[in-house]
């Protein structure tokens, strides 16, 4: 099996469902940030007997004897499907025609051909079968039961099946969002980026720290930007003018990080929020999207390490942490983890948080710029 998360696959249940607008919609929206491929995936069997679409056929399914065949789309001004992703302004366009025993190989040699760096957006059922995109859709007819087969061996893979409604689908393409390298669907989520503490081991403003070359709090805002909506708790809002982002700050000053939670929790648009402290300048969007996902249910989502720490400035929390919150405030607690014994929480494993790294001193932040993996995993200390 090939993983490509720059890849996002778009399959369909029947004919006719949009599937291929929606394809050239993402297209046209991408554009700006990086190469967008097109591909298109057509397997064939062998024993398929006359073409499905009646008549002589149109060759499609004819590979002269050949396992598979790769063509690249020239013409923009036809209507077939690989015409439409090069009109919509894919930099190249893709078709592999593929007996289907073949696929594997086929796709092997179709990967040879796309750059590492390029965003693919590929329209095939069967190609999911030999390759695990960033993202799988499946685009079906709404109130129709039937599935064809190529569709309906791959739907149990789909990350999300979008309803055609005749004039446009109940998902749209602009719920779709890169995060780095990798495909992936916008949570219904608002991402917390805390910038308050006073950076004491650090010795300076670490949230202002340069970081590859930008402030390390930039560098994490734009990790989340495929958020539908990200805000930022601090308490001195001019000094974050350069995120253009919403500053929330603290409805007391002097609490802590707890009251950060509470003020931007109450404050934010959805009910789900990810709250990550302002020095972990790497995130896993992978493992961000699976805290999240695990909120169902639950107050609090966090990561839990083998040694029993967990980590409250990387974790999700929904609204109903605001009164109790508030009521531990009150009565002169500071602690994140005093919520727990009042609150629903779900801990994560966080043992293969490789890319995890909280920077708060010099020498870690040395460790980060030469590569080297600090001694290990943060914790809440006395949050």
């Amino acid at each position: 099996m090939f993983v490509c998360p720059n890849w996002i696959m778009i399959g369909a249940a029947s004919r006719n469902v949009g599937k291929t607008e929606f394809a050239c919609a993402l297209i046209r929206q991408h554009l700006a940030e990086q190469t967008v491929i097109g591909v298109k995936v057509t397997t064939v069997k062998p024993d398929e007997g006359p073409c499905p679409r009646g008549g002589e056929g149109c060759g499609v399914c004819n590979l002269h004897g050949q396992a598979y065949c790769i063509i690249e789309e020239k013409e923009s001004g036809g209507e077939k499907d690989s015409n439409r992703m090069l009109r919509a302004g894919a930099r190249t366009v893709l078709w592999l025609r593929v007996m289907r025993q073949h696929l594997a190989e086929g796709i092997g040699e179709l990967l040879k051909l796309i750059p590492l760096d390029a965003l693919v957006v590929c329209e095939s059922n069967t190609a999911r079968t030999a390759l695990e995109p960033g993202v799988f859709l499946v685009v079906r007819e709404a109130g129709l039961s039937a599935i064809k087969g190529s569709c309906q061996a791959v739907l149990h893979h789909a990350d999300r099946v979008v309803e055609f409604c005749g004039d446009g689908w109940d998902f749209q393409p602009e719920q779709l969002a890169v995060a780095g390298d990798r495909w992936v669907i916008r949570p219904a989520a608002t991402a917390v980026i805390l910038a308050g503490g006073e950076s004491r081991r650090m010795g300076v403003d670490k949230s202002l720290l340069e970081i590859d070359g930008q402030p390390m709090i930039a560098r994490i805002a734009d990790q989340l930007a495929y958020f539908p909506e990200r805000i930022v708790g601090a308490n001195d809002p001019g000094k974050y003018d350069f995120l253009q982002l919403e500053v929330v700050p603290d409805q007391k000053a002097g609490q802590g990080p707890l009251m950060g939670i509470l003020s931007c929790v109450q404050r934010a648009a959805y009910e789900i929020c990810f709250v990550t402290a302002c020095d972990i300048p790497q995130l896993d969007p992978r493992y961000v999207l699976h805290l999240v996902s695990q909120a169902e249910g639950c107050d609090i989502v966090m990561p839990r390490f083998g040694n029993g720490r967990v980590e409250p400035l990387l974790a999700v929390y929904r609204k109903t942490v605001v009164p109790v919150a508030r009521s531990i405030l009150e009565r002169g607690g500071r602690r994140i983890v005093e919520l727990f014994d009042h609150l629903t929480v779900r801990f994560v494993s966080g043992e293969d948080m490789g890319w995890y790294r909280n920077l708060n001193t010099e020498e870690e932040v040395q460790r980060w710029r030469e590569g080297r993996k600090p001694e290990g995993p943060g914790g809440a200390g006395g949050l």
